[in-house]
């Protein structure tokens, strides 16, 4: 069995990086097809771990033929037996090659959940990519049930959860914290109020932010940490707009912070609300925040619909309800009761669930199916 990974458009990734630690461990022979990210934190990282790492470049999709075609020369070169493509540039041209080249096991991870507005462009894609795969791993069963509404059989699709260095988040650097403190929150401002997300609609952001005004009220001192910030998204001007409202003082916007494991620790509480329950894939950051045991608000999507429960886990509010938002920050700034059966029980609920050894197993059953 020899493996290629296909990624796209990726600089740090923690999850790529870990996954591509664990597979090795396990003695699999895997190679790594990068597109659109070349010398990127995930570049170097793979070189630097002894992986053999090749990279491309390319345009739009409907521009990708020389780069499918010369990815599909190297599968052949390499005798692949499995590709396995993640997100949108490496789904479109790992598919494509792998299929012009003959390699009987194609995967694709489906990582985007439902959008607001899916155009036309995109259920062709979609469509063409399902065609294409021999295997479509769905990262939770958000995913799974939209792949089964596009008519992907049961027998194609895997439901694989993704795993986590879960230890690593329960145990902080201080020094690192200390480092994110003095860089993020040299005024020593409290409460902190933590957002981890990239500036689109329906990460809710903005719902966040109108909570955080009335927060203000009652806690003049509080700063609003908005991390994932991406003026080029397709909600930044809205974000912006809400953000001018507020005293500059109170509040931070980051673009992003390569250190995950221990940025969680900057918050008081943590915020995720998307805007429906079928917009966010998995969220990733559902897990993160509640094994850092950070006191969390969320909306139930993604993953959080499998697992979370209200008043056990998270606080659980309404979607698209800034209202309840603040109400939630509010108790859980107020009780620390709440916070301690919070956290304990959010520690154990994802280490139950999300360990890195029980990802890879799956994985290997995948390509071993």
């Amino acid at each position: 069995m020899k493996v290629c990974y296909i990624i796209s458009e990726t600089d740090k990734a923690v999850f790529f990086e870990q996954t591509a630690l664990h597979l090795k461990q396990q003695n699999l022979d895997v190679s790594y097809i990068l597109i659109n990210s070349t010398d990127g934190a995930l570049h170097r990282f793979l070189v630097e771990n002894g992986f053999t790492v090749y990279t491309f470049e390319a345009g739009s999709l409907l521009k990708s033929r020389k780069t499918i075609l010369a990815c599909k020369k190297l599968l052949k070169e390499l005798a692949i037996s499995h590709v396995h493509c993640h997100l949108a540039s490496a789904n479109w041209i790992g598919l494509w090659a792998a299929k012009l080249a003959g390699i009987p096991n194609r995967i694709y991870t489906r990582h985007s959940g439902k959008p607001l507005n899916l155009g036309w462009k995109e259920r062709i894609i979609d469509k063409v990519q399902n065609r294409l795969a021999t295997k479509i791993v769905a990262i939770s069963k958000n995913i799974d049930e939209l792949l089964a509404g596009q008519g992907i059989s049961s027998g194609k699709r895997v439901l694989v959860h993704h795993g986590f260095e879960l230890n690593r988040f329960a145990n902080p650097d201080p020094e690192e914290v200390g480092r994110l403190n003095r860089q993020n929150n040299p005024g020593h401002q409290q409460p902190v109020i933590g957002v981890i997300a990239r500036w689109m609609e329906w990460k809710g952001i903005h719902y966040t932010i109108d909570a955080f005004s009335e927060l203000l009220k009652e806690k003049p001192d509080a700063l609003l940490c908005l991390f994932g910030a991406s003026e080029n998204a397709d909600y930044a001007s809205g974000i912006r707009t809400k953000l001018s409202h507020l005293p500059e003082r109170n509040y931070r916007v980051i673009s992003f912070e390569n250190n995950v494991f221990d940025l969680y620790q900057l918050f008081d509480v943590y915020v995720h609300v998307p805007v429906n329950p079928q917009c966010e894939a998995f969220g990733q950051t559902y897990v993160e925040a509640l094994a850092a045991g950070i006191p969390s608000i969320f909306t139930l999507s993604g993953i959080a619909r499998e697992f979370v429960v209200h008043e056990e886990h998270a606080l659980v509010v309404p979607f698209r309800d800034s209202r309840a938002i603040y109400e939630a920050m509010i108790r859980l700034l107020d009780d620390e009761t709440l916070c301690t059966k919070l956290k304990t029980n959010g520690v154990k609920r994802v280490n139950e669930l999300f360990s890195f050894d029980a990802y890879i197993r799956q994985l290997q059953t995948v390509y071993s199916s």
